[in-house]
């Protein structure tokens, strides 16, 4: 239906203007060839992908905007030819249409959060109509559309989502100011040989509070679902922000309680359930997103659906050549489950102050912090280093303490960068890893490195090394050690080339707490971006 109104739409456009219409348009072309594997099995693979957006820009503030997508096969998800992104889009003064493919944010994502991540390949792009005004100290927000989702990635479903929701903000002043929002989504998850229909309503209300050195923002949001068979299930969460802002000073401590759908551990690891928090909506996850390769690729994966957690960061300027960043985070499970034996079921223990998170190990916590310190000698050089500590339970609710895992690791960053001429310059990144992990058989103890090279010469070329190696006897892909070495050559000032060859670990990689296995790869890649 969307399709037929949007090609329509856009002809009359077109059609009746006589003006000059302004293009722009990028493309990403990706190939890869190698070897994809899982412990000693290996495979062949090849992908191919070829992106490109384009847009026109025209006349009484209208826009047009389509995205071709050749992903045939893709590196990861769904196979795709065809036609992946068409909108038109209207901007005025206080109004704003747009009808086709869209994306969309209600607050903090505690109702909606719209978004796309192709390296995991996650999509909640809604396809419909998005419709804003705003009115002197009020700013309204309409939307109707389609959501369909396919999960291959870890196990194969389809979601289809038909989705009305609407917010409404009002600025009392410039200190403070409330927002109100609605969703009532009608959906469908198809699974093998099996599907699930739903109804679900979902109510925010959020925040904010600003005052030159503090801010705070709180939202609240509850989730009622109601199933074709008669079951219904409602949950809630709640997410809070405040900054303390004073000269070379930044401190900010956050706090998530989310309980979309608290359930036993029988039914708590079966992501396909619908009562559980839905798709399109993605909170905080309130833990930092680490630049770090060690701290970025073992995560904790966020459980939206019965987790609380805090997170503090503080940012200091010691002078103008040195600043100081410290992030500490932590979180786990509400309540606890008794498993019996002889029933074979579990009982529920409520666990008193469940509104912050829980350091025992029955609650599965999860624990993270990070001193990084950035120096900048001169103008010609810059450095950081810094210490980072995790630790990770995940307990066995079936056997208790005997079955459950463990994981501890401290990691020590290095980053330098050197300007050595106006030609040349350099980057050099170590990282090193101690892991304890009581499930890793006969060894215990061991520890990563990563060491990375970048070399750029007049600004057109560059050349780096990546190497990585484990004393790790136990490693997944039966390797010890990976070695990438990799190029690149900028044609214009818009186009740019690279190309890479070796081996590559792969590992866990997430994006607003949806997370990914991507499987290790040997072979080569090529890159091309270019902007017109």
């Amino acid at each position: 239906m969307w399709k037929k109104y949007f090609y329509i739409f856009s002809i009359l456009i077109i059609t009746q203007t006589n003006a000059q219409i302004d293009f722009s348009a990028s493309n990403l072309f990706r190939y890869g060839s190698g070897k994809r594997s899982i412990g000693s099995l290996s495979n062949n693979f090849k992908y191919l992908e070829n992106l490109t957006d384009m847009r026109l820009s025209l006349p009484e503030y209208f826009t047009l905007g389509a995205r071709l997508l050749y992903d045939n096969p893709p590196e990861i998800g769904k196979s795709f030819k065809g036609i992946s992104r068409r909108y038109v889009e209207y901007k005025g003064d206080d109004l704003d249409l747009r009808l086709g493919n869209l994306s969309e944010l209600f607050g903090r994502g505690l109702a909606i959060n719209l978004f796309e991540n192709r390296g995991i390949a996650y999509d909640t792009w809604l396809d419909g109509i998005k419709a804003k005004y705003n009115y002197e100290n009020i700013k309204t927000t309409l939307l109707y559309g389609k959501i369909n989702i396919t999960d291959s990635t870890s196990f194969y479903r389809t979601e289809n989502y038909t989705l009305l929701g609407g917010k409404s903000e009002y600025d009392f002043s410039k200190a403070i100011s409330i927002g109100i929002s609605y969703v009532s989504a009608n959906g469908k998850i198809e699974r093998h040989q099996t599907s699930d229909e739903l109804h679900a309503q979902i109510g925010e209300v959020y925040l904010s509070l600003n005052s030159g050195s503090f801010s705070w923002l709180t939202d609240f949001s509850h989730k009622w679902t109601s199933l074709e068979n008669g079951n219904s299930s409602n949950g809630f969460g709640i997410y809070s922000l405040m900054n303390f802002y004073f000269s070379g000073f930044d401190f900010a401590i956050d706090y998530k309680n989310y309980l979309f759908d608290e359930r036993d551990p029988f039914e708590r690891y079966d992501f396909t359930r619908a009562t559980r928090m839905l798709p399109f909506q993605n909170p905080p996850i309130v833990m930092k997103e680490q630049s770090s390769l060690f701290l970025s690729r073992s995560i904790h994966e966020v459980d939206f659906n019965d987790e609380v957690g805090l997170q503090l960061e503080l940012f200091y300027s010691i002078n103008e050549n040195t600043h100081l960043n410290f992030n500490g985070s932590t979180a786990s499970r509400h309540n606890f489950y008794h498993f019996n034996q002889n029933s074979f079921s579990f009982s529920k223990e409520v666990r008193t102050g469940n509104f912050i998170p829980s350091a025992e190990d029955k609650y599965s916590p999860f624990r993270e912090f990070s001193i990084i310190v950035n120096h900048e000698l001169n103008r010609l050089t810059e450095f950081s280093l810094g210490v980072a500590g995790r630790s990770k339970v995940t307990y066995n609710d079936f056997t208790g303490e005997n079955g459950t895992h463990k994981i501890r690791s401290t990691v020590l960053p290095l980053f330098l960068q050197r300007v050595i001429s106006d030609d040349y310059s350099t980057t050099i990144q170590y990282e090193y890893e101690s892991v304890s992990d009581n499930f890793n058989t006969d060894q215990n103890e061991f520890s990563n490195h990563y060491i990375s090279v970048i070399n750029s010469v007049y600004s057109k070329y560059m050349l780096g090394l990546r190497y990585e190696f484990t004393t790790n006897k136990n490693e997944v892909s039966g390797k010890k050690d990976w070695f990438t070495i990799e190029g690149g050559y900028r044609i214009s000032g818009s186009q740019n080339i690279s190309i890479s060859y070796g081996r590559e670990r792969g590992g866990q990689t997430c994006s607003n707490g949806v997370c990914r296995y991507i499987q290790p790869f040997e072979g080569v890649r090529i890159t091309l971006l270019s902007n017109f």
